[in-house]
């Protein structure tokens, strides 16, 4: 019972689960499955017969593919490479194309004069391809043929239902759907819950694989064909791979919020991976057991909860402007080496409120969430809310659908990644066609302002037309030129006091056609300079006496 790589992955990458921790175990385990079908395959008609019969079938198994994985090293080290270049020189993409797919039904048709299946030639002709320089332009030619076989191939495993069989025997196609979905679910969720990974995670992951794959078809083709079972189990078994196949998409979609719903009902697993994860802080980390609880920790500081590449940035932005910071991460390689790097990090389940409360969330300054996972980041929110109402939580969102269920939950800003790729495009597109610095600012506030609730917020709200024409009203910029006869020429822009006298502030000094942005204090003042000044009408006027000559004095009559 194989899982079903095509399905599974267009699954999470729909719903944008690929990239959760939980997204990638299945990954892991479905590359595992796919080529644990090798040797399945090999062994799969070694089943009839007495002891002598199985080992010699044994030995002539091994032996086939012990040859066929030997001409598969040769071909990939000595003849490939050469025989790539030479198509690939002739710049003729009909002809490597061709090539191409000689190789893969050549190798396919060679392993089935070996006594061995014609999918397993075909994954050694992968893997002969894979291994040279030019296997991403041949997966890009062969990628319109992959598509076309692979929907040829579903329609052929939906051709073998037969409905008839699954109305007349529909008591036992449930029970075997139960067993295999059931079935696979506890033991995928076990299998990942002893490598240490949350309970939680362990059972998303199993809902995730809860289903049967393609090769399975081929696993029970073969069986059929040798005999090692009968018609009946095999219509059986293709009714039950078909419906949980249909099924997949569906689980996937909805285990984030059951595997929520049933962590909420089982909370009592929990205490016992909590006391795992600090036995593991405490032998494996060496993390002090009061470094984050009790009175030991910090006040007022910020909580980031997942040190990846987020995380790892935002610690470095807090260590350097002396913000105190725990952190939470689940991969004990990242814990291990920001701990060597002298980050506070902790190894643990972020969604367990007893290391929230060792990091001192109820004290806390803000909570940092860069969990990529939404339903973790959810029930952390929700948590971290509880634990302290007045909290400033800041999430990262991946998808648009998913911000304003972590708003509800307690978020008081979600940073929305894909958004803000999106914003950095539009500012490098528009610097890059000489926009005005002033106007890409504006343009982007815009875009920003129609996506984040943060900027409708009270403190974001902008000013009343009245109050911005009062205040231009009463703001005077003028350009004020310096005569000979000033008091100020040939002074250092200190010693003149303008600021100082008038209040008045000296935005730049324009001299034989160049500019001074904001001049310094040791700016010398020369007759001829022009000055753009800036304040108050009265301050301004005060600037302009100040900068004249002095009116002579009248002669005596």
């Amino acid at each position: 019972a194989l899982s079903s790589t095509a399905v599974v992955l267009k699954s999470l990458m729909d719903h944008g689960l690929l990239d959760s921790l939980a997204g990638r175990i299945s990954l892991g385990i479905l590359i595992f499955q796919d080529l644990s079908i090798v040797p399945m395959m090999i062994l799969l008609p070694i089943g009839r017969g007495g002891a002598e019969t199985i080992v010699l079938d044994l030995v002539g198994a091994v032996a086939r593919a012990g040859f066929l994985l030997g001409i598969t090293l040769l071909l990939n080290r000595r003849v490939m490479p050469r025989f790539l270049h030479l198509m690939a020189a002739s710049r003729n993409q009909e002809l490597f194309l061709l090539g191409t797919l000689t190789l893969c039904l050549g190798m396919a048709w060679v392993s089935h004069l070996f006594g061995v299946s014609y999918a397993l030639g075909a994954f050694l002709a992968g893997l002969i391809l894979g291994g040279t320089d030019y296997a991403h332009q041949m997966n890009a030619l062969v990628l319109p043929f992959r598509d076309v076989f692979a929907g040829v191939f579903f329609v052929a495993m939906g051709m073998l239902f037969d409905p008839r069989f699954a109305l007349a025997h529909w008591s036992s196609l449930v029970l075997l759907l139960v067993v295999i979905v059931i079935g696979k679910a506890l033991l995928t969720t076990v299998a990942v819950a002893v490598f240490r990974f949350p309970l939680t995670v362990a059972l998303q992951v199993g809902l995730n694989l809860a289903q049967v794959g393609e090769f399975s078809f081929l696993l029970a083709l073969m069986a059929r064909a040798g005999g090692l079972i009968d018609e009946q189990v095999y219509k059986a078994f293709i009714a039950a791979a078909v419906v949980s196949m249909l099924i997949a998409p569906l689980v996937t979609r909805f285990s984030p919020a059951l595997v929520t719903a049933l962590g909420r009902m089982g909370g009592g697993f929990l205490p016992a991976w909590e006391r795992l994860a600090q036995r593991y802080e405490r032998t494996v980390l060496d993390v002090p057991g009061a470094s984050a609880s009790g009175k030991g920790a910090p006040t007022r500081h910020a909580v980031i909860l997942g040190y990846g590449t987020v995380g790892r940035a935002l610690g470095d932005v807090l260590l350097s402007n002396g913000v105190p910071f725990v952190a939470l991460e689940l991969d004990p390689d990242v814990v291990r080496v920001a701990r060597r790097r002298g980050h506070p990090v902790l190894y643990g389940d972020s969604s367990s409120e007893d290391l929230l409360k060792r990091c001192g969330v109820d004290r806390a300054r803000m909570v940092l969430v860069t969990l990529p996972d939404p339903v973790m980041s959810r029930r952390v929110i929700r948590s971290a809310r509880h634990m302290n109402p007045d909290l400033f939580i800041l999430a990262r969102g991946r998808r648009a659908t998913e911000d304003q269920p972590l708003y509800d939950d307690g978020a008081d800003e979600v940073i929305h990644e894909t958004f803000e790729v999106g914003i950095e495009f539009i500012a490098r597109v528009l610097r890059r066609m000489h926009v005005p610095k002033q106007e890409i600012e504006r343009q982007v506030g815009r875009v920003r302002s129609g996506r984040y609730d943060i900027f409708r917020r009270r403190d974001f709200e902008p000013l009343p037309i009245g109050d911005v024409r009062a205040t231009l009203d009463s703001l005077r910029v003028e350009f004020l030129a310096l005569p000979a006869a000033s008091p100020l020429a040939h002074r250092h822009l200190r010693d003149a006091g303008i600021r100082e006298a008038t209040g008045a502030l000296v935005l730049a000094v324009i001299r034989d056609g160049n500019v001074t942005h904001a001049p310094d204090a040791d700016f010398v003042l020369l007759p001829g300079d022009t000055l753009l000044v800036s304040g108050a009408v009265e301050q301004v006027a005060q600037a302009e006496a100040l900068i004249d000559p002095p009116a002579p004095e009248p002669s005596p009559a």
